[in-house]
């Protein structure tokens, strides 16, 4: 099957069969990719279609806002169901449907001429409060399609929308493809610095004292800092850097103050900005050294800085920051391993608000060991399949189709689908969504991938360093049992008359149809816990289980859309606590026959214990296992790297250079954190080990 042949069919399971949900599910497949690759983030599908004036069409697929650079994403689509063309006139008629949605939400005549009480009057009435209120910066305007672009489609020039200014750009097949390869990051972004300087920016170059890291020190001006950031908006931050102050909000106080008050001290209040890049061009004049253009650039300390200088100078016309400016080191990167010096240069850095581990959890142990249980551990067949599959957990964007290619030849490939099939890849962003709806937290679920994420990231990261035995088989298998649970939900309610009826808020009501039945198991069924291991031995939930998770989904859709709700916007009132308790007191009650699918008190907690114990067995066995398959080229390179101590020097030589030999627990243990000191350090690549 071709890669475009497993995106069709990857939109066929996501519409569940039903056709009249396909240019939806279109829509989700696109949005989940283009959130994988780190494009979008906390994107709302929502399907919006009317008449606007003079009965022009409009029509929106969804949307997604960026409180750090405040801008404001709308995604136009054009779905064939086939491998057409698409051509300049029909992505400027796609796009121009859904600003016109914009345009004539913010202007009220959506608002006048629309039923009081249809979706597409309650996100008009949303998007014009935004406008007005000053919220939107920028609009971007995402056309998706599953055609292949034309040729002929070379730009499509910025305008204004609502008075905002908007810009345009298109992800055919082919480009949503491509950026599932990890190589493809943020390297489009290019800062041509001779826009506004004539030489470009002056700078001095470090003492090469690591051939591998050049770097450069720079003072740049912050009137160019701002207009390179109101161009290319969020995706000039490191995903990390970015996931943590769309969190945390983005806005310094403190930094307001200094660029109102005494701006001409900026420079030395502020702890200036870390970035990195692929490549630099340096140009030498009679006068100095001056950066003349970058590529791949990449702010990752220093993004609340750059983010409140931009915030700053949109809160009024007559406000500017001439001769203010700000220091900036440049670590230049290979872009081969460009991902793990990045992730370790923004661990070590200095910002004004410290970025912790938790917020760089793309590195977080704990994904290597979930990854890992995902290689070993082998689901039971399910009802009429003769064979066992993995669930493939996927630490690092890509993996799933890297491990593919590398098999070489088809039949390889095929065999390697078979044993993980794309159904059974499991990202991180989904693993913490699944883990926060049985969780009671559907109202962080409801904010997006990446602010659950964060939250998530948190929360794990204070657990494993307090127990971090209890993350074993037990809780890869529960957690893989919440995810069928979720998506078989998903798939059965599309096929629900109530839901055909009036369609609409689907991840919102999952989301808070688990989390409420969660909640009622541990008030109605005194102490018992719900049996996840019966989940994962028949790879689908009980048809109890799911006919009670319908009932209650079902009373999920009427709390959500219920006429006397607070807040207009049914998609942001998903996102309040408050929603999530009003929920909690809406009166459920679960057939007795759930009970089957449930474990006694007692019987959990031993189960619990006995987990824990292979936990730690497994620990110091998988410790060996990452030691033994540490290619010997990656050794030699520690090795000679220098900066090791005499036993680790003894412990290299004796299980990494010589083989053969295994190594114990405790032995492992310490060559492993050698081997994350090299990584941190960037002397190694944190996909070697």
């Amino acid at each position: 099957m071709s890669d475009i042949d497993d995106l069709r069919n990857e939109i066929s399971i996501e519409a569940a069969g039903s056709t009249a949900f396909e240019v939806e599910a279109f829509a989700r497949v696109f949005a989940r990719r283009l959130e994988d690759a780190e494009q979008i983030f906390d994107l709302n599908i929502e399907v919006l279609q009317c008449r606007g004036p003079r009965g022009r069409r409009l029509e929106l697929l969804g949307y997604a806002e960026d409180s750090t650079d405040n801008s404001l994403t709308v995604v136009a689509g054009r779905y064939f169901g086939s491998d057409q063309i698409l051509t300049l006139t029909d992505a400027r008629d796609a796009l121009g449907r859904a600003t016109a949605f914009i345009g004539s939400s913010a202007d009220g005549w959506l608002a006048s001429n629309l039923e009081a009480s249809s979706r597409e009057a309650e996100y008009a009435d949303y998007f014009a409060r935004q406008i007005a209120q000053g919220s939107v910066s920028k609009i971007r305007a995402v056309l998706i399609t599953d055609g292949v672009m034309s040729e002929r489609i070379r730009t499509i020039d910025s305008d204004s929308t609502a008075g905002v200014k908007t810009t345009y750009e298109i992800w055919d097949q082919r480009r949503v493809l491509d950026a599932a390869l990890p190589e493809t990051r943020s390297e489009d972004i290019e800062i041509d610095f001779t826009r506004w300087m004539p030489n470009g920016l002056p700078c001095l170059i470090a003492e090469k004292t690591d051939t591998s890291l050049p770097s450069y020190l720079a003072i740049i001006p912050a009137q160019v800092l701002a207009d390179v950031f109101e161009e290319h908006g969020s995706l000039l931050l490191e995903s990390n850097v970015r996931t943590f102050l769309s969190a945390r909000g983005a806005v310094n106080r403190g930094i307001q103050e200094t660029l109102r008050d005494a701006p001409d001290r900026f420079l030395a209040y502020n702890n200036g900005l870390t970035t990195t890049a692929v490549s630099v061009e340096v140009g030498d004049v009679r006068r100095g050294t001056f950066i003349k253009s970058i590529k791949g650039w990449q702010i990752v300390n220093g993004g609340q800085t750059t983010s409140s200088i931009a915030h700053y100078l949109r809160g009024s016309r007559e406000r500017n920051v001439d001769g203010v400016s700000v220091q900036m080191k440049l670590v230049v990167v290979d872009p081969a391993n460009a991902s793990t010096v990045v992730h370790a240069v923004a661990k070590y850095a200095n910002s004004q608000n410290r970025v912790s581990g938790a917020d760089l959890f793309s590195t977080h142990d704990f994904h290597v060991r979930m990854e890992q249980i995902s290689r070993r551990l082998r689901a039971p067949a399910r009802e009429g399949e003769q064979y066992q599959s993995g669930w493939f957990y996927e630490r690092a964007r890509g993996q799933w189709e890297n491990d593919r290619a590398a098999r070489g030849s088809a039949n390889e490939q095929k065999k390697f689908e078979l044993e993980y099939p794309k159904s059974q890849r499991i990202t991180k962003t989904d693993w913490a969504k699944y883990a926060y709806c049985w969780g009671k937290k559907p109202h962080l679920v409801s904010k997006g991938a990446q602010s659950v994420f964060a939250d998530y990231a948190v929360a794990v990261d204070k657990t494993w360093a307090q127990d971090s035995d209890q993350f074993g088989d037990g809780y890869f298998r529960t957690n893989i049992a919440k995810s069928i649970m979720f998506e078989q939900l998903r798939s059965a309610i599309l096929k629900e008359d109530w839901y055909k009826s009036s369609p609409g808020y689907l991840a919102n009501i999952v989301a808070y149809a688990i989390a409420r039945f969660a909640l009622q198991i541990d008030t109605q069924f005194g102490g018992a816990k719900y049996d996840f291991g019966q989940v994962w031995q028949r790879q689908s939930i009980s048809d109890v289980t799911l006919n009670a998770l319908l009932e209650v989904a079902h009373e999920a859709q009427l709390h959500l859309t219920d006429d006397e709700r607070p807040q207009a916007n049914v998609t942001q009132w998903a996102k309040q606590q408050a929603c999530w308790e009003r929920f909690t007191r809406t009166r459920v009650w679960l057939p007795d026959a759930v009970d089957q699918d449930l474990l006694g008190g007692d019987e959990s907690r031993t189960l619990a214990k006995d987990e824990r114990k292979q936990r730690a067995m497994d620990t110091g066995f998988e410790a060996i296992q990452r030691v033994l398959a540490v290619k010997p080229v990656v050794w030699d390179g520690v090795y000679r790297s220098g900066g090791l101590s005499p036993l680790e020097s003894d412990l290299v030589q004796l299980f990494g250079l010589r083989r053969g030999k295994i190594p114990s627990d405790r032995q492992a243990g310490a060559l492993l954190r050698l081997l994350e000191r090299m990584a941190d350090a960037g002397a190694i690549s944190r996909e070697s080990f």
